[in-house]
């Protein structure tokens, strides 16, 4: 029983998880490719296992969740980032359309 998404990521089932996914979606060429961006994963420090569905406290031992090769995308640890909007990457901008004066109440 995992008590928070660290503690999974830390474990020997996470680990081995992320070495099957590794090994089952290498393309026919030979190389892994990155599921968000869609470029060569050239260096094994750079592939984070990202989950589709969050991760938290209530769900982390819900292996249908957690575990869950379908719910797993092999991404860059760069595209992780903008995926979470970290380190720079904002958060996508909206366009909102207001009828009226400027300035009417």
């Amino acid at each position: 029983m995992f008590e928070t998404p660290h503690d999974l990521y830390k474990s020997k089932e996470w680990q081995d998880l992320l070495q099957t996914l590794k090994l089952d979606r290498i393309n026919e060429e030979g190389k892994l490719i990155c599921e968000h961006c869609g470029k060569e994963i050239v260096k094994a420090y750079d592939c984070i296992g990202h989950h589709k569905i969050p991760l938290n406290s209530s769900n982390v031992n819900d292996y249908n969740i957690s575990l869950n090769p379908d719910n797993i995308m092999l991404i860059h640890f760069k595209c992780h980032n903008a995926v979470h909007y970290r380190f720079g990457f904002e958060l996508p901008k909206k366009v909102y359309i207001v009828y009226g004066s400027p300035c009417s109440r």
